[in-house]
């Protein structure tokens, strides 16, 4: 038993903030190039490809989530055996997911963009963007498994280095590929998928370095035991669930922004792209908080768990804070570096508002999140996640019809604040649960 300081608590985070902000930067780089060109197709076209990979790898995202906790919890309890598990069962999974992605490419393409319903034009220029990133799927959802496990076991250095190199070398690829090569929507599809192959190689290399795994006694009984693999998979579900109501909204915003015309679309997608920024930082603290708190489950440490709870609370309210003040100080500045087309300009900045409140209304659902992770209790993530989507669907419903694109953006912020609320109220139970 002891008390977790604050040196320790940033000394965990803080690299995972960093790194992880990383990947927001990546899209807005994307964003950003595509937006200098001269036709606001190009910069919708980018922003529904993103989308519609977020459908496909975000619903899948537990395979780094879990394997974060599962891995923080066989760390806390010094078991070997448990870490060589964490990270081969989610392998299996990511695997065969990722075969079934890149041979339904073209169903899920044509269903995706059949409910969008965007201009022709810009449907043309997501499908050539999409066709060439699905050949990444086996990479990042490697990735998935292999940065949650680092993450997991504490890896602090090498899973920064892993998101950081693998998010600045698709950067610069983007640059070149678009603005000295001149290959446009292609040129940033390119770069993404060399970037995602170097990852999934870099991630192999560090698992292979740092997991110091007894292969020749690789536990295959329990590896693929029906009973052990049905309780990962009930975790799992949960998260899938959550990941799905979130990728609703998601593809609701956008299927919205599309109908309001092709400059809302465009708007949005730079004003999200700002909100990204702010979600991913807050999401590094969440990662730091879930390797806490799986830590605190697998020791039995009810300290270290509550120390966890108040270290997080204390820091986030200081990162929210630094989060406003310099949005409200940049953001038109900001607009201006995504995109030099004046009409997609103007209609950013008339909602650029709304993304200022989006670290009070998300920051404390989104930080446990990560605590409710990390100890794999993940039924109340589903439960929240749920009602949180049926708030979203009532706001946007009657909000769009009177408000339009306003109306859309308040929806959001109100699915973030019921987020924050209900798991809230979940905590005390969680706390009961686990150590009571």
């Amino acid at each position: 038993m002891r008390l977790l300081t604050d040196r320790e608590y940033l000394g965990l985070t803080v690299p995972f903030m960093l790194s992880t902000m990383t990947q927001p930067l990546m899209g807005a780089v994307n964003t950003a190039v595509m937006g200098q060109l001269p036709d606001p197709k190009y910069i919708a076209a980018v922003s529904l490809g993103a989308i519609l990979f977020n459908n496909l790898y975000w619903l899948f995202g537990f395979l780094r989530v879990s394997t974060t906790g599962y891995a923080a919890q066989a760390h806390g309890a010094a078991d070997q055996r448990l870490s060589m598990l964490a990270f081969f069962k989610p392998l299996v999974l990511a695997t065969i997911v990722s075969l079934l992605c890149i041979v339904l490419q073209r169903p899920i393409v044509d269903c995706y963009l059949g409910m969008i319903g965007a201009a022709a034009e810009v449907n043309d220029l997501c499908r050539a963007y999409y066709y060439i990133l699905i050949w990444g799927a086996p990479m990042v959802l490697f990735n998935y498994v292999a940065l949650g496990w680092l993450m997991g076991q504490t890896r602090v250095r090498a899973s920064v280095f892993m998101q950081v190199s693998m998010n600045v070398l698709n950067m610069a690829l983007s640059i070149f590929f678009v603005f000295y090569l001149h290959m446009d929507i292609m040129g940033v599809a390119l770069a993404t998928l060399l970037s995602q192959i170097y990852g999934g190689v870099l991630g192999a290399y560090l698992i292979y370095l740092y997991g110091d795994f007894d292969y020749k006694g690789l536990p295959w009984g329990e590896l693929l035991d029906w009973r052990q693999f049905i309780g990962m998979l009930q975790v799992n579900a949960n998260l899938m669930i959550r990941t799905a109501c979130l990728l609703t909204v998601n593809n609701i915003i956008a299927a919205v922004g599309a109908s309001l015309g092709t400059v809302v679309l465009a708007a949005n997608a730079v004003l999200l792209q700002l909100k990204d920024i702010m979600s991913y930082l807050i999401d590094g603290m969440a990662n730091g908080a879930a390797i806490f708190s799986g830590k605190a489950v697998g020791s039995k440490d009810k300290q270290l768990f509550d120390e966890t709870i108040k270290m997080t609370y204390k820091w986030l309210l200081a990162l929210a804070l630094f989060l406003m003040g310099g949005y409200y100080l940049t953001s038109a500045h900001c607009i201006r570096l995504f995109t030099s087309i004046q009409e997609v300009i103007v209609m950013a900045q008339a909602y650029e508002l709304y993304v200022l409140f989006y670290p009070v209304c998300a920051g404390v659902g989104m930080v446990l999140y990560g605590v409710f992770c990390g100890a794999t209790r993940t039924a109340p993530v589903r439960n929240m996640m749920l009602i949180a989507l049926l708030v979203f669907y009532l706001l946007q419903y009657f909000l769009v019809p009177l408000w339009g694109n306003a109306g859309l953006w308040l929806a959001l912020l109100g699915f973030m604040l019921t987020q924050s609320i209900v798991l809230t109220t979940y905590l005390k139970g969680l706390i009961k649960e686990i150590f009571i």
